[in-house]
């Protein structure tokens, strides 16, 4: 099935480690018939948790990409790590999406790494929602939660759906733009069904149907003036006011619910479909064009064929996978493009989309979608794809530079080759892994975001070639410079005879201002 530009929406799922991201992905998979039964993280079996050391680890290590369809439109989905080992992968999530869902755990409120995310987010500019999660353990508040992102953002998130009771007596959620109760499923591969909303509920249900019709209202003066007006809103006209306010990033749409009981997922879809914005809407990217002017672009399928390449990722059994955004005109694979960072073309062949570890072949990739182009001998992460006669050349990925480094070298002499190229195949895939040799201490030395990371890598290593590693501190190459003004002078003298010698030297040195030379 092809879908248009307009048909397309793109979400991350990120978050602190441990709020249900990957729970969360699995079961919007199950709800919307991309699955036949959610697995739990902790069988192993998840869709985007499916390498070893993620189901070794009970983590998410690698963003994975997924979708679902929902009635005529299509929603990738891009499962990120929540770990700050993995960072490099929840940009990838950012730079590919329009939409980013933070997930916040509902017990623990706002946590370190949601925080960082949140600058991200705030540096691009990005729409975002929040699902607050697992609101059916104890001590767990809908409530104290929005309190606490208020406190820390600065932002007063609008609630779509509220919780009906929470901890042990949580009941499910109720959505209040749609004004419908979805009840707790009796089990997490049950899907959520709409009821009425129970009596009890009433007055809330009010209460957060004037706020969600305040921000609808902040999305268009029009509305605005009516509102002011009048006091109320249709339900066409808080769709078309909450469609505008979000995807200008004026409105923090909030959801409540359970992830890992399938109890809040329908609404949120819902939401997506609806309310969230297609490519058509997303922050514009700067680039270079052939004359090397820059200009700022905006996803636009009339235009000639352009994409950035955000992901690569080297399966045992596919090959090489090029992730692939297109911002421009179609991508099909008869069609040759430029490689604009190679200065070379080049045909798909074959073009994917990802159902977690699942390749699925598809005709075509329209502007706004997301792809895969597989067993590219050109392309690596950050590479430029276009019409070769309208060459367009993207920003890279903004990237942290690595913080934690060891020098590593194989314990025979004959594995060294070996070790470096699959160092290099690693760094190949997550770029904040980075392999440098030091020419004045003689050493290999990789970095990158963590200790956790810089293990696991090594973990493969061993594993793939079963050979030793020895590790160790990098040696620190110390200079010596001059800090302040001195000077001498020497007089030599000797008689022997004849003429003599003399001599005299005088050597004054001063520091430079520091950057000259």
């Amino acid at each position: 099935m092809i879908f248009s530009t307009d048909k397309i929406r793109n979400i991350a799922i990120t978050g602190h480690g441990g709020t249900g991201k990957t729970t969360l992905v699995e079961h919007m998979l199950f709800t919307g018939g991309a699955i036949a039964k959610p697995e739990l993280v902790e069988t192993g079996r998840t869709v985007s948790d499916y390498t070893d050391e993620e189901i070794e680890k009970k983590i998410s290590i690698h963003a994975t990409l997924t979708h679902i369809v929902q009635n005529d439109t299509k929603i990738n989905i891009i499962d990120t790590p929540g770990a700050s080992d993995f960072v490099g992968d929840m940009i990838v999530g950012l730079r590919s999406c329009e939409t980013i869902a933070l997930l916040i755990d509902g017990k623990a409120g706002v946590q370190i790494e949601s925080i960082k995310v949140w600058r991200h987010l705030q540096e691009r500019n990005k729409p975002r929602l929040l699902f607050v999660n697992k609101l059916d353990e104890e001590r767990a508040s809908f409530d104290n939660t929005l309190a606490d992102v208020h406190e820390k953002f600065k932002v007063t998130p609008v609630a779509i759906t509220i919780p009906m009771g929470e901890g042990p007596s949580y009941k499910g959620v109720i959505d209040v733009l749609h004004q419908k109760a979805y009840m707790l499923p009796t089990g997490h591969d049950k899907k959520e069904s709409p009821s009425d909303i129970p009596a009890e509920y009433k007055d809330k249900v009010e209460a957060a149907r004037a706020s969600l019709s305040e921000a609808a209202a902040d999305g268009d003066d029009e509305l605005m003036e009516k509102y002011l007006s009048e006091g109320v809103l249709s339900q066409e006209e808080i769709v078309k006011g909450l469609r505008e306010a979000f995807a200008e990033n004026r409105a923090i749409p909030a959801f409540a619910g359970s992830a890992v009981k399938n109890s809040g997922v329908l609404p949120l879809i819902l939401f997506l479909e609806a309310i969230a914005p297609s490519p058509l809407f997303g922050t514009p990217e700067k680039v270079v064009l052939g004359d090397n002017s820059e200009k700022e672009i905006t996803v636009n399928p009339d235009a000639p064929f352009a994409g950035l390449i955000f992901k690569t990722q080297i399966d045992q059994f596919s090959g090489k996978l090029s992730f692939i955004k297109v911002f421009q005109g179609m991508l099909t694979p008869e069609a040759e493009y430029l490689v604009v960072d190679e200065g070379k073309k080049e045909k798909a062949n074959k073009l994917f989309i990802l159902q977690g570890k699942k390749l699925e072949e598809v005709p075509s990739l329209a502007a706004g979608d997301i792809g895969i182009i597989a067993k590219s001998q050109l392309l690596k992460t950050n590479y430029s794809v276009s019409d070769p006669a309208h060459p367009v050349k993207f920003m890279p990925l903004k990237l942290p530079q690595p913080v934690h480094a060891v020098a590593i070298s194989a314990a025979s002499k004959k594995d060294e080759d070996k070790l470096s190229e699959l160092l290099h195949r690693f760094s190949e895939e997550d770029l904040t892994f980075t392999i440098k040799y030091n020419a004045e201490t003689k050493e290999t030395v990789i970095s990158g975001m963590g200790e956790q990371q810089i293990n696991m890598i090594l973990d493969k290593v061993k594993h793939i070639q079963k050979m030793d590693i020895q590790t160790r501190l990098p040696r620190v190459a110390y200079r010596e410079t001059i800090t302040k003004k001195a000077g001498g002078e020497y007089t030599h003298k000797k008689q022997t005879g004849g003429h003599g010698q003399y001599g005299k030297v005088v050597l004054e040195v001063e520091p430079l201002e520091r950057g000259q030379y």
